[in-house]
């Protein structure tokens, strides 16, 4: 796109010193033509350039898309959710789809279930430098109704630990 624009420039700027040309030597000054040479120059240019939209060409996060796909992970339902401070947060999920193996495969079709996720602290305060903890950290920001892919890790009392919890 920067390329065409600087070409239509460069063609208006030379159509202009052409019509100014035209007028001194008292030629007669086709406007039209010269722009339509302009054009034929910039097929010849581009005709190997297939054009599209740059986002049309991006690719997904593939380590996003092999977690979604673990068969470690169970598929629910945000049914209520319970804030802390930022970024803990507790999840009541309905489990639409129980994980094919792990910590994920003892619970059943339409159980609820209470999860936390798994944040690594520093001292007193969430290590936010750490990958999955910053990750889980977006838990915070899920929304009644969103469906979610849950990796249960450790069972505490009546609540669950996620290894990590993403939105679906």
């Amino acid at each position: 796109m920067k390329r065409v624009i600087t070409l239509f420039s460069v063609g208006m700027i030379l159509i202009g010193a052409a019509a100014a040309a035209a007028q001194v030597d008292g030629d007669n000054f086709d406007p039209l033509e010269a722009l339509a040479a302009l054009g034929d120059s910039m097929l010849e240019e581009n005709a190997d350039e297939g054009g599209g939209s740059v986002r049309a060409r991006q690719t997904g996060d593939r380590l996003t898309a092999i977690r979604l796909k673990d068969s470690r992970n169970l598929e629910a339902k945000i049914t209520s959710i319970r804030k802390g401070a930022f970024p803990t947060v507790a999840l009541k999920v309905k489990v639409l789809k129980a994980a094919g193996e792990g910590a994920g495969s003892k619970v059943t079709k339409n159980q609820t279930l209470v999860v936390f996720p798994r944040l690594k602290f520093a001292s007193s305060e969430v290590d936010l430098t750490d990958d999955p903890t910053l990750r889980n950290a977006g838990a915070y920001y899920l929304q009644k109704g969103d469906k979610v892919m849950i990796r249960l890790g450790y069972q505490r009392g009546r609540v669950w630990e996620a290894d990590y919890i993403e939105r679906k």
